[in-house]
């Protein structure tokens, strides 16, 4: 079936196919979804790289200096971010696995607090209030 986007074919290495495999294993879609999820992503990105590098065209070398420093500084920026985002996932991740490996298979008891002895907390659920609910609204 003819399509209206245009088709680019990707050579990847070992190691990237793979992970972008698992990437999409994990969402359950292709890999070619994933990888123009990942491309229309970062198009705002390559929209100002391309802008900034036809702008340079018509400058001065002195002009082009000072781009390609400003470029690499926000690009350092930008890394630096990356990584604490990265980091911050990482951890987001590292918990959910801890509160996954926790989980035995049933939902823990509810704890009750104790307010002494005897009192509504001693070792036992408090009363409810009322009727059970399968007998709300039964007149006898």
């Amino acid at each position: 079936m003819p399509t209206s986007n245009p088709r680019v074919n990707v050579t990847l290495s070992p190691s990237l196919d793979a992970l972008v495999a698992r990437l999409a294993a994990a969402e359950r879609v292709s890999k070619s979804m994933v990888l123009r999820e990942l491309l229309e992503a970062s198009e705002p990105a390559l929209q100002v790289a391309v802008s900034m590098m036809e702008a340079s065209e018509g400058a001065t070398a002195v002009a082009r200096e000072r781009i390609a420093a400003d470029m690499l500084k926000t690009v350092e920026t930008i890394n630096g971010v990356r990584d604490m985002a990265q980091a911050m996932a990482v951890n987001a991740a590292r918990d959910l696995a801890d509160s996954a490996k926790a989980i035995k298979g049933r939902r823990p008891s509810r704890q009750v607090r104790d307010s002494g002895p005897g009192g509504v907390g001693a070792g036992r659920r408090p009363k409810p209030k009322g009727p059970p609910s399968s007998n709300r609204g039964v007149k006898s």
